[in-house]
């Protein structure tokens, strides 16, 4: 899924919950924050540049600084990275939580989204990448076939990801 798509996928939740959503700019050679509000998907690039990560927030901020993100903020963050976008290719989208003692809403905003993608008729699970099944991955089924699924857009040397026909319906 694309990060534009996957912003606009999880909107509702962000807004339910009063969190944020932030993505990495990059001009010239200095790396801010974005905040993308509800309805401002258009201001996600498809094809961002290498190595721009974005966060969702389960507080509403106006600004983060990078240097918030691993000290007093830690706890409220989702981190995430992936989500560009070609004719030919997606690349993979993947989130974590930063800290290991995290806020509830944080948690109920993960949780929250894993549960939409679970549910939802339109999203596959299952994918191979390199030698290894990950069970718990999603994909969009409008795209199997259509484009290239891939583990990061600026590695060639990155394995591409295969759906698995076993789970594929």
């Amino acid at each position: 899924m694309s990060l534009k798509d996957f912003f606009q996928y999880v909107e509702d939740i962000i807004e339910k919950e009063n969190g944020s959503f932030f993505i990495e700019t990059k001009d010239d050679d200095e790396i801010s924050l974005q905040k993308i509000n509800h309805g401002e998907a258009d201001k996600i690039k498809d094809n961002r540049e290498k190595n721009l990560r974005f966060y969702i927030v389960s507080e509403n901020l106006d600004t983060i600084f990078q240097t918030e993100i691993f000290d007093e903020l830690e706890p409220v963050i989702i981190d995430g990275e992936g989500g560009r976008k070609t004719d030919e290719s997606l690349e993979r989208i993947s989130l974590r939580i930063l800290s290991k003692k995290t806020n509830k809403t944080t948690t109920k905003i993960f949780n929250a989204i894993k549960n939409k993608l679970k549910k939802d008729n339109e999203i596959g699970m299952g994918v191979k990448s390199s030698s290894k099944l990950h069970d718990d991955y999603f994909y969009q089924k409008e795209y199997v076939g259509k484009k290239v699924f891939k583990t990061d857009f600026h590695n060639d040397k990155a394995p591409t990801i295969e759906i698995n026909k076993k789970y594929y319906m």
